[in-house]
């Protein structure tokens, strides 16, 4: 016969079982929701930026960053569907590890061109005149580029080392691999937070002038959003692959802030873009967070410009 500690030990486990399974519910199905909402926003993004034949260097950055959160964001919501449903739905192993990997490979894409655009705006705060007239003119393009091609090279590598797309997997190699992206995912968060750390003082000791709104600013706050929100889920995957200690609740936590870094950077764009006292187009508000109130107000001008002479 069980004695009254015993069953009041078992009640007590059974109702914290009940209590993790209702906690992790709630989380996954804020992912669920915060995924949504972030599909429809970075495709916003994606939508005005690709759609419209203004450019701008930084604009492509945007894009692809973007792009690679629209990826990551659609993956992320498919593959915590078997756990929000608790068993009643299981995907095949490829299914799941295919997207884990693609998951992996958005999110070192998004870092990659994060320290890419942060680097490149410091350079063109430090050095306002070598970067007007000497920087190259698809330096961009050919950034953005290089990064994909870079950072697919490394998903065909982990693919081809640690799961059975290309034949046997190789423990040894998948380890070095994995050591490999954690390194690089070190030396990524270096160079953001130095970059930034840059920008921010050339920003704050600058020539006694208004700082700039646009650019530099969303720079500063897509990085902090990046190392609240972002940095948990690179730690977490690493962390699963070379078999570090991750706290039971980690794994919960890094999926809803992945889901937040990629659906708060929209919102961060078109806060920083909108004009107080004044609706403006989706398109105007992404080009005043670039930087282009000058640009814009050439255009607004010449436009004045040519009605008056048809009015004329």
């Amino acid at each position: 016969m069980m004695e009254p500690r015993e069953a009041g030990q078992h009640v007590g486990a059974a109702n914290g079982a009940q209590e993790d399974v209702a906690f992790n519910l709630i989380i996954l199905s804020l992912t669920e929701g915060l995924g949504l909402g972030g599909l429809l926003g970075n495709g916003a993004v994606l939508w005005l930026l690709s759609s419209n034949v203004y450019r701008n260097p930084f604009a492509i950055y945007l894009l692809d960053v973007a792009c690679a959160d629209l990826i990551f964001l659609g993956c992320h919501m498919v593959a915590i569907i078997p756990d929000l449903l608790q068993g009643r739905l299981d995907f095949p192993g490829f299914v799941q590890t295919s997207l884990a990997t693609l998951r992996f490979f958005c999110y070192i894409v998004g870092l990659s061109l994060l320290a890419a655009v942060s680097v490149e705006q410091c350079l063109a705060a430090l050095f306002p005149a070598w970067y007007s007239c000497r920087r190259p003119r698809h330096l961009t393009t050919c950034v953005c580029a290089l990064t994909w091609a870079l950072c697919l090279l490394l998903h065909l590598l982990l693919s081809g080392a640690c799961t059975q797309f290309f034949g046997e997997p190789s423990r040894h190699l998948c380890r070095t691999l994995w050591l490999v992206a954690a390194v690089l995912l070190a030396l990524l968060c270096c160079t953001v937070c130095g970059a930034s750390l840059m920008l921010l003082l050339r920003v704050e000791r600058g020539p006694q002038r208004p700082p700039p709104r646009g650019f530099p600013g969303l720079i500063l706050l897509t990085v902090l959003l990046f190392l609240f929100c972002g940095l948990p889920f690179g730690i977490y995957w690493l962390s699963r692959n070379l078999l570090w200690y991750i706290p039971h609740y980690f794994y919960h936590f890094s999926f809803l802030m992945a889901a937040v870094h990629c659906a708060a950077k929209p919102v961060i764009y078109f806060c920083l873009g909108s004009a107080q006292g004044r609706r403006l187009p989706l398109r105007l508000v992404l080009q005043r967070a670039l930087g282009d109130e000058a640009e814009l107000g050439a255009v607004r001008e010449t436009s004045r410009r040519g009605l008056v002479d048809i009015a004329a």
